[in-house]
């Protein structure tokens, strides 16, 4: 009875979450005259159609306040930002750790890109790709895919409905409570997307040391896509000694973007 009650408190949420994304209605883009400012730009012009929003342009140089800009997203009509990622300061203004230090501050989701173009056609951002793992956290990360199809169908409603498409991966794990577990929140994101009428795939797969990583090359390999990522609020031992998954993500994210999320501290996600 708990899990019932909590997903349609999840469902009523989604619903409220749509209605109040139609309140926002800027996409705020961080360019520059490099490849990787140029393809911001452009990504972010692509997402404006697919949300009807305008675009808040900020130029990237040495004098810009990013507190100011960051702050001023949480005015409720931000709905995301894009970033140009480069690997070092010499690509772009934003190189791997300047990028994280300012998506971990972000209360708005943000959506990385390296050099490469949007397709010049209308079928960008129409394949998402969303990994589910243990962390029932990851949840929130449904509600930000289903976005995509619920607003193609709206402003693009020449595209198929069915061209737009959720893929869900996930790693079955030979452990049986780990198994249980991404297994549960796999379950309860079909009953939402099911709800929602939203076409998915599922794929799962075995011997994935990280679904995350893995997410990244799942997504190279199929066109039009862009792959959610749910930021950690903490760091852990193996991030420190071995590198953080976000950070792996903002390096080798080149053709891919990446859309970031910090956990909503307003959202309580129950883990069975």
């Amino acid at each position: 009875m708990v899990v019932v009650t909590h997903f349609f408190y999840i469902f009523e949420l989604c619903i409220l979450e749509l209605l109040n994304l139609s309140m926002k209605n800027v996409i705020a883009v961080f360019t520059d005259d490099t490849p990787y400012g140029q393809a911001a730009l452009v990504h972010a012009q692509k997402l404006a159609q697919i949300f009807d929003t305008e675009l808040n342009v900020f130029s990237l140089h040495k004098k810009i306040d990013l507190h100011t800009v960051f702050v001023g997203a949480e005015d409720g009509k931000t709905l995301c930002f894009v970033m140009p990622v480069g690997q070092s300061k010499e690509n772009t203004f934003f190189n791997v750790t300047n990028a994280k230090k300012w998506i971990k501050k972000s209360r708005v989701p943000v959506i990385t890109v390296g050099q490469n173009y949007p397709n010049n056609n209308n079928n960008e951002y129409q394949q998402i790709i969303l990994p589910l793992d243990i962390n029932c956290q990851e949840k929130e990360l449904a509600l930000w895919a289903s976005y995509f199809p619920a607003y193609s169908q709206q402003n693009r409603p020449f595209i198929p409905k069915e061209d737009t498409t959720i893929h869900i991966i996930y790693n079955q794990y030979k452990d049986v409570l780990l198994r249980n577990k991404v297994q549960n929140n796999v379950d309860f994101v079909i009953k939402l997307f099911d709800n929602l009428e939203v076409s998915y795939k599922l794929h799962s797969f075995t011997k994935i040391n990280n679904i995350h990583i893995f997410g990244l090359e799942f997504a190279k390999k199929i066109k039009n896509s862009a792959l959610l990522y749910l930021m950690p609020k903490y760091s852990s031992l193996i991030d420190i000694f071995f590198g953080s998954v976000s950070s792996s993500l903002l390096k080798g994210k080149d053709g891919v973007p990446v859309i970031y999320l910090n956990a909503r501290e307003d959202n309580f996600m129950l883990c069975r």
